[in-house]
């Protein structure tokens, strides 16, 4: 196990049933967004970068059929993005399944805590394979087209969303429940 999975264990005892139960701190969600207002503002932005990930592959430009220093890039940034989607989930059944609006204090920081890291991934991703495009049209390695100029604004556009995921992210106040 992981130091990070250990210091876990010592929030949770165990009742007289034998059944172990969390008796560690939570947090509440507090400030002018809502928890479901909070979800509805990262997932519009996860949607918006997914999208645009996702029509960047799907217009085929030329520097993502075999050329390493594009497709790499544009792989890890799926995964990362990935990454996004899996805390964007994991803080949504947490937010939906609190009782009284209460999360408890290890999931916000490895969902809401770790989002700003997991979205920074991502947009440098994005911004080394937008790079690499540019290099692979000025080697000659493709004629510029329209697919081309697509890849480079669906990075842009994905960039943009994940700064606003982010600032979402870290505009979120907590406080101790």
């Amino acid at each position: 196990m992981r130091k990070k999975e250990r210091e876990r264990l010592k929030d949770f005892r165990r009742g007289e049933d034998g059944t172990f139960s969390y008796a560690g701190d939570h947090v509440r969600l507090v400030g002018a967004l809502g928890p479901s207002e909070l979800l509805r503002a990262l997932w519009a932005a996860f949607a918006v970068a997914a999208l645009a990930v996702a029509v960047a592959g799907a217009v085929n430009p030329a520097g993502l059929t075999g050329c390493p220093y594009v497709v790499m890039p544009y792989m890890l940034q799926l995964v990362a993005l990935v990454s996004v989607a899996w805390a964007l989930g994991r803080l949504t059944v947490a937010l939906r399944g609190a009782a009284g609006g209460r999360v408890r204090v290890y999931v916000r920081d490895e969902t809401v805590g770790s989002l700003p890291g997991r979205c920074a991934l991502a947009i440098g991703l994005a911004l080394v394979a937008a790079a690499g495009e540019v290099v692979f049209l000025a080697t000659g390695g493709a004629a510029p087209a329209a697919a081309e100029f697509a890849l480079l604004a669906c990075e842009a556009l994905c960039c943009v969303a994940l700064v606003a995921l982010r600032r979402s992210a870290r505009a979120a106040e907590w406080e101790g429940a």
